[in-house]
């Protein structure tokens, strides 16, 4: 041995040399791995990411915030059947090893040769939890060696309970479940604290592939996996032999009761998230584990929803038909069918042509046929023709095209997706607070806000805030203005501004009170240049709260400027709170995930802004225009109603504001491109059809009030004749409100 030694010491010690600094390179190796291995500190009072979730102003969930759904339970609330199904399917050593199981990684290894390929895994469910926390999933030795360490760091310093409870609560379950509550939610209906064993056992086995073994996905497949953990938990002693032969099928709730994720309200939630964002100088509030609570009305932000769309839906009826949705050679048909998906909901398809003669057409629907009638669709001419009714189905639609059908009682109609949007706004007059708010036809086909982002030529809405300066100069509702044509300079030498009424007729003397009631321009220019157009301005913007710019000339009288529906809602809004402004209120407050109130809003008392008389006289006026004027459509809500039409002279806008007491409703409808909606679509019949079936949906909800009075108000008797304060025995008269002894009237030539 000696001699041997001698004779090869140099190899030996070669050999010894090269092995020290291999070992060193190794552990130099490994100690780089871990060198920049996170703390396992954190997980004593772990962070789950949870969705912010967003409630109206009755308790209602109306958004979930957030890419994962989770609800973090405690251990103890989580059955032992369900611990035991994981660990006897995922780590059956899991109570006993340290983080890392040497003989079960030895097991898997012996079963993988034997097999051929990989047929189990030697993970615990700490080095499982360690994937899940903080690693990447990549099949690499680096992150391997990181794994074992990490679970082991963790078995140390956290309880196997404690693990158990993040494991069940951060791992994902499928059907956009992550943790065994959402997950018993989803698919079950229930909590997971009323699971049976063989929920516990289904549930229990979906972690290894979700997409495979989700109920919801793949029935069959999660059947067979419940059964072998069930086959597991009877060897290792957790179940009999009766509980594992007596299966009791678990019932999977369907996706239309499930509680999984739906949101609602979109523009509104948009609307809330930026004013908390820009509040809180915060960049993101999803997965926070926040509460918002805010004003809105879910069903009524619903009965909004609907009423926009179907009001949308018959402006859309009257435009023609735009053409199919794809020609059958269409290579982006695909594309164009994904993008009207959102319209299933609505009973409303997508289908091919399968053939199509002068008075029919047949197509498939899925495995299904149908048939369209000529006799039923003739609202379809070609658009842009006008011609009035559709004469022959050849004339838009060839065989292989696809087009939207809607699937009624009788059969199908033929249908397209509206290219005219809409908005509506509802709001609490005395608060502020908003109760529904829809930007357009579908939050899924456009997410801008037309309800309060898009600034539209307001037509004749404009009014009220010349008439309000009016009567708060001294006129009244008999104040007689002489309609007639006007010529005016425009302001460009040798050019004149001719304003005509809508319907091109002149009345000659009318009343102001008549004047607004059929919304006569002549008369609001004749106004409006008598009072000064600076006070017109004045108390359009300090009065009412515009902020949109308005021009220095009479125009601004018969509704030129641009404005949002939210400014003109709430400045509609003095009206019924009898001149007093309020300021939108939508977020009342917002919780963290630790049940501390971080932001909390109240309403403010409005300031006085017009004087209760003036407002009463308006409201008597406004009140008119429901009774005898453009918005007698509005009589159907039961109601005390007054408001106002809006229509553009090119009928690019339409628009209708109406308030009660207690709400202040407008609708608005145009097109994104600026463009005609069509002739005769005014605002009491394209944006007040729409005002009206919202609040007649609604109207449980709106109580029977009626218009506060002003102290400084006095009803004198006047002759309907020659609209002057009369005593005497006339055979029509009425009572009309005057804040002043009327005296001789004045006269606007």
């Amino acid at each position: 041995m000696k001699e041997f030694f001698i004779k090869h010491q140099k190899k030996i010690f070669i050999f010894m040399g090269l092995s020290l600094l291999s070992g060193l390179a190794i552990l130099g190796y490994l100690f780089f791995i871990i060198s920049d291995l996170p703390s396992v500190a954190q997980l004593k009072n772990f962070k789950y990411k949870v969705p912010t979730y967003v409630y109206d102003r009755n308790g209602n969930q109306i958004a979930e915030l957030g890419v994962e759904r989770r609800i973090p339970v405690k251990i103890d609330k989580i059955p032992k059947n369900l611990i035991n199904a994981l660990v006897s399917v995922e780590d059956s050593r899991f109570f006993t090893h340290g983080g890392v199981d040497f003989i079960g990684v030895l097991r898997a290894m012996f079963s993988n040769i034997k097999a051929g390929r990989v047929v189990e895994g030697g993970s615990t469910l700490t080095q499982q939890l360690v994937k899940v926390i903080y690693l990447t999933p990549e099949r690499k030795f680096k992150r391997k060696i990181k794994e074992a360490v990490l679970a082991y760091k963790i078995d140390k310093y956290l309880t196997k309970e404690e693990i158990l409870e993040i494991y069940l609560n951060q791992v994902y379950f499928g059907k956009g479940s992550y943790g065994v509550e959402s997950a018993a939610l989803n698919y079950f209906g229930k909590h997971v604290w009323e699971l049976n064993l063989y929920e516990c056992a289904m549930i229990a086995g979906i972690p290894k592939a979700p997409g495979i073994y989700s109920p919801s996905s793949n029935f069959v497949k999660s059947m067979e996996r419940m059964k072998h953990v069930l086959a597991r938990m009877l060897e290792e002693g957790y179940i009999t032999k009766d509980e594992y032969n007596n299966i009791i099928v678990p019932t999977i709730i369907s996706e239309q009761t499930s509680p999984n994720k739906k949101n609602y309200a979109g523009y509104f939630v948009d609307y809330i998230l930026n004013e908390i964002k820009n509040e809180m100088k915060l960049t993101d509030l999803n997965d926070l584990g926040y509460k918002i609570y805010t004003t809105l009305d879910l069903d009524m932000q619903l009965k909004a929803e609907e009423a926009v769309r179907n009001g949308l839906m018959s402006v859309n009826m009257r435009q023609g038909y735009f053409g199919v949705l794809a020609k059958g050679d269409d290579p982006s048909f695909g594309e164009k069918l994904k993008k009207v998906a959102y319209l299933s909901e609505y009973g409303i398809y997508p289908a091919k042509v399968k053939s199509v003669e002068k008075d029919t057409i047949i197509f498939s629907l899925g495995d299904k046929e149908g048939i369209l009638k000529l006799s039923e669709n003739r609202w379809a001419y070609p658009n842009g023709s006008r011609l009035g009714q559709l004469v022959d189905f050849k004339t838009i639609i060839n065989t292989g095209d696809y087009i939207l059908v809607k699937k009624t009682e009788k059969g199908y109609l033929l249908t397209q997706e509206p290219k005219i949007e809409g908005a509506l706004l509802a709001i609490i007059p005395k608060t502020g607070d908003i109760l529904a708010m829809v930007g357009g036809f579908d939050y899924r086909k456009s997410y801008f806000n037309r309800a309060y982002q898009s600034k539209r030529q307001v037509g004749s809405l404009f009014k009220p805030f010349v008439y309000t300066a009016a009567v708060d100069s001294g006129y009244n509702s008999t104040t007689l203005v002489y309609d007639a044509p006007i010529m005016l300079e425009s302001g460009e030498k040798g050019k004149y501004w001719t304003p005509q009424n809508f319907d091109r007729q002149y009345y000659g003397f009318t009343t102001v009170k008549d004047a607004l009631t059929t919304s006569k321009n002549v008369v609001s220019v004749k106004i409006a240049e008598k009072i000064g157009i600076k006070k017109i301005k004045e108390f359009a913007k300090d009065r009412f709260g515009i902020n949109s710019e308005l021009a220095n000339d009479l125009s601004i009288s018969i509704g030129s400027a641009s404005i949002s529906l939210m400014e003109m809602v709430y400045a509609y809004a003095l009206f019924p709170n009898m001149g007093k402004s309020v300021k939108p209120y939508a977020v009342k407050k917002v919780v963290d995930d630790n049940g501390n109130t971080i932001y909390e809003k109240s309403p403010v008392e409005g300031e006085q802004k017009i004087r209760s008389a003036v407002i009463h006289i308006m409201n008597e006026m406004l009140m008119n225009v429901v009774e005898d004027g453009t918005a007698q459509a509005a009589k159907s809500v039961p109601r005390m109603v007054a408001g106002k039409t809006g229509t553009t002279n090119d009928y690019k806008d339409a628009w209708f504001i109406g308030y009660t007491p207690d709400i202040v409703v407008g609708s608005w409808v145009g097109f994104d491109e600026f463009i005609p909606i069509g002739r005769g679509e005014t605002g009491g019949r394209a944006a007040l059809p729409i005002w009206v079936s919202f609040m007649n949906s609604v109207i449980s909800k709106i109580p029977y009030n009626i218009f506060p009075a002003s102290p400084d108000v006095v009803y004198y008797k006047v002759d309907s004749n020659t609209n002057k304060k009369t005593e005497d025995i006339v055979d029509d008269f009425k009572f009309e409100p005057f804040i002043e002894e009327p005296k001789e009237n004045d006269v606007i030539n």
